[in-house]
């Protein structure tokens, strides 16, 4: 049986591919439109829901459990208000909100809806067992007794069943180490170093071919962009990975093949001598895509944040289930994540006619998170060079599936082949994966390079990683169409390389772009902006941030209150309208530092408040400042203030008591703990301690200020470095009459009796020594209380 399967697939090969039209762009799965609409979506039962292939192939398997599908015909809503009810339980993160609303589905949809719980229990009391619910599909993966399948599939609300597809890798080719190419060859310096003092080892040669280096020298590094992957497992001890870590940018780790949050190997999990352990292969994708090794390895989205999937069960030489994939892409969907990645695929019981984009439930999940606003990759798979034979969910619309490419750009003889049946060019892309840099988990400190689109996927989602961060505004298919349309072979499509191997810096400034004069200035200011676009458009639709817009092409806009403003250009193009959003484009600022005078007596310490009016969140504060050069003046120490208490860090940078007296502080919100930035606001951010002598006599002052201190103030917002208006402070010492003992502002009777409690009945101490010491010498002892006794009842002379 299956050799005649084989063979009928080989001839229908053959046949569509010397009968299929001309290949198209990928257009939108009517399937993935019901999914997200905001109203119940019914499906007729089908006339036979266990139909004779699927018991053909389940009886294939041997086993007297079925692992199955079950597709339901609802969700137990059934008009707009069944689903109003039901939808209002449902709570979406504040990420995946805000990422959804670049698609306009900043609401819950019926894809967002729970699975009917009355259908799994009733699957569940005739003896199955549940694996995976998804809510995308309303369906759910079960066990079941292979005598109960037909039972099953005759429950009214059972639409259709389909068996849980696995994958194995073809046995002609696999994903090992192999020594070529560039591996192992000294590199010369000058071509490992990007502009930004990145040096990227041998990383370098897959990261130039598709232009990171150049997007990097612009300060794109993928920061603030959530990357899902999705593989076999991960280690997380890896050096490449250290940065990541200790930074919190590893947001969330599960294993669906074990139900626990642990991705890396397990003690009883499947061992592998040849891969080490079953995290070999996710290992390397994620230092792809975001590993970060000064000198050896870098990805190209090395400042992203991450979510490790753990869906692919590597026992019995490797096979793993679409269930806990497609459970992996909603759970990265519901905490926000920007890319997905996955390098993986299913072929077990898929033919040809199955790869439409349609039919495989893993690549309805992947068109389901592209629709939801993901940009979503997949490798093609390496069963070439025959046409079609990429796997699910690489058929899937809307996404980036991804071929293989070496060193001199040429295709992969094992890179999967298009199209897909209903005739939609596949791949889109192609990175290389022939002798692609990794790390490797035989220790913490080693590298290699493999071949597999598996390996080429990871550089896509990395660079998507840093369209994202670079393009804000774009949708997961703008993003995509930028990669299709400045790829090497954007001009001649086929079903080999795709649209060709990306160029992320010419993808970043594909379609609209806006420029403007100024970044930062203090209000007012008037800001002239340049609107401008690679593609051809007639319509300009300016939004400045402040609720202000214009249509012109290239307006002046001016800024009157403080503020971090955003800025956004639309534009009609053949592709739809487009959006360059530059968020932070102009920072009004007007940051204020003071420095609160204050004063305090002789010999004891004086706080100074430091007060600031910030209009930016800022991360870091450095400032400095500087004392006049006073006898028995000094500056003690520093806190944090009111507003910053919580911070992270207030550490001494700098000191010079003696020859300059000036001093530098850095305030730091986070240095690891994932504290948040200091908001725009205003109020006392830190305190100074000084001291004067104790033998001062008073109306000694020093100004306090950052003028002419040898480091300039500076502050790091999330989005600039700059420096704030000063206003300095003075810190002086009060003066005290001497003999004024208990600061009473006149010299009586009392302060004697003040003075002779302290120097002969433990008293408390005069207000400041000079007070005391009457006759001027330095010292407080009895000639003092004399001298006082004389000056008040003798006629003797007034303190000195």
């Amino acid at each position: 049986m299956v050799r005649r399967t084989i063979l009928f697939n080989s001839i229908l090969t053959f046949l569509l591919f010397f009968s299929l039209p001309p290949v198209t762009q990928s257009g939108t799965s009517p399937q993935v439109n019901q999914l997200l609409l905001d109203q119940p979506v019914i499906v007729e039962k089908a006339a036979d829901p266990l139909p004779l292939e699927v018991k053909s192939f389940l009886a294939e398997r041997d086993s007297e459990t079925a692992v199955v599908w079950l597709f339901f015909t609802d969700k137990g809503v059934t008009d707009k208000a069944g689903f109003d009810a039901k939808a209002a339980s449902v709570r979406l993160t504040e990420r995946a909100m805000k990422r959804r609303a670049k698609v306009g589905l900043d609401h819950v949809v019926f894809a967002d809806l729970p699975v009917e719980r009355n259908y799994l229990d009733q699957v569940t009391a005739m003896g199955g067992t549940l694996r995976r619910q998804s809510k995308w599909l309303n369906a759910a993966s079960f066990e079941i007794p292979a005598n109960r399948l037909d039972a099953m599939s005759q429950l009214p609300f059972v639409a259709s069943v389909r068996p849980v597809a696995r994958y194995k890798k073809p046995i002609e080719f696999d994903e090992r180490l192999e020594m070529s190419g560039e591996v192992g060859m000294g590199v010369p310096a000058d071509q490992t170093k990007s502009p930004v003092d990145l040096v990227y080892g041998n990383s370098w040669f897959q990261l130039n071919e598709i232009n990171v280096p150049a997007v990097h020298a612009k300060g794109i590094f993928g920061e603030g962009v959530l990357l899902a992957i999705f593989d076999t497992g991960f280690s997380l001890s890896h050096v490449a990975f250290y940065r990541h870590l200790i930074e919190g940018r590893l947001l969330g780790t599960y294993d669906f093949v074990y139900d626990d949050p642990n991705v890396e190997n397990e003690p009883g999990e499947p061992f592998d001598p040849w891969y080490a352990s079953p995290e070999f292969h996710g290992t390397g994708v994620w230092s792809i895509a975001g590993g970060e090794w000064p000198e050896n390895l870098y990805g190209p989205a090395f400042k992203a944040s991450f979510l490790l999937g753990k869906t692919e069960d590597t026992k019995e030489e490797y096979p793993g289930e679409e269930d806990n994939l497609v459970a992996g892409v909603e759970w990265a969907d519901s905490l926000g994540a920007d890319v997905m990645t996955a390098s993986l695929g299913y072929s077990d019981w898929y033919g040809i006619r199955d790869m439409d984009g349609e039919t495989s439930p893993c690549t309805i999940a992947f068109a389901a998170a592209a629709g939801l606003g993901i940009v979503a990759c997949n490798s093609m798979g390496n069963a070439g060079p025959d046409p079609i034979t990429l796997s699910a969910p690489s058929d899937a619309d809307n996404i980036l599936s991804v071929g293989a490419v070496n060193s001199e750009g040429v295709i992969a003889e094992f890179s999967s082949r298009g199209p897909t049946y209903d005739a939609r060019t596949k791949p889109e892309v192609c990175a290389r994966g022939v002798s692609t840099r990794m790390a490797l988990i035989t220790s913490d400190q080693s590298d290699y390079s493999g071949n597999g689109t598996s390996f080429s996927t990871p550089l896509v989602a990395g660079a998507a990683c840093l369209m994202v961060q670079a393009r804000p505004g774009f949708t997961p298919l703008q993003i995509r169409q930028a990669f299709m349309e400045t790829a090497d072979n954007a001009d001649d499509p086929n079903n080999t390389y795709g649209c060709g191997i990306i160029d992320v810096d010419a993808a970043i400034t594909w379609g609209p772009n806006i420029t403007s004069d100024i970044q930062m200035a203090e209000p007012p200011f008037t800001v002239q902006f340049a609107g401008s676009s690679t593609l051809p458009t007639d319509s300009w639709h300016w939004s400045f941030g402040d609720g202000a817009t214009s249509m012109e092409q290239s307006p002046t806009h001016e800024y009157t209150e403080p503020g971090v403003y955003d800025v956004s250009m639309t534009v009609e193009t053949s592709f739809g309208e487009l959006t360059d959003l530059k968020p932070a484009c102009v920072l009004a600022v007007g940051d204020t530092l003071t420095f609160v005078s204050d004063s305090g007596f002789a010999g004891q310490s004086s706080v100074m408040s430091v007060h600031l009016i910030n209009t930016q969140p800022l991360d870091e504060i450095l400032i400095p400042f500087r004392t006049e050069d006073i006898t028995g003046f000094k500056a003690d120490s520093a806190t944090l203030g009111e507003r910053t208490a919580y911070f992270e860090e207030i550490k001494k940078i700098a000191a010079d008591p003696y020859w300059t007296q000036s001093y530098t502080y850095r305030l730091r919100a986070d240095i690891g703990g994932c504290s948040p930035l200091l908001p725009p606001g205003s109020g006392e951010i830190m305190k100074l301690y000084f001291s004067f002598d104790e033998w001062d006599a008073g109306g000694t002052a020093s100004i306090i200020d950052t003028a002419s201190s040898p480091s300039p103030i500076s502050f790091e917002s999330a989005y600039v470095t700059y420096a704030p208006k000063v206003v300095s402070g003075t810190i002086k010492t009060i003066t005290v009459t001497r003999g004024d003992v208990d600061y009473t502002h006149q010299v009586d009777v009392a302060d004697l009796v003040h003075m002779v409690n302290y120097s002969f009945n433990g008293g408390p101490p005069p207000i400041t020594q000079p007070s005391m010491d009457l006759n001027a010498d330095s010292r407080l002892d009895v000639s003092d209380v004399v001298y006082m006794v004389q000056y008040q009842f003798f006629g003797g002379p007034p303190p000195q």
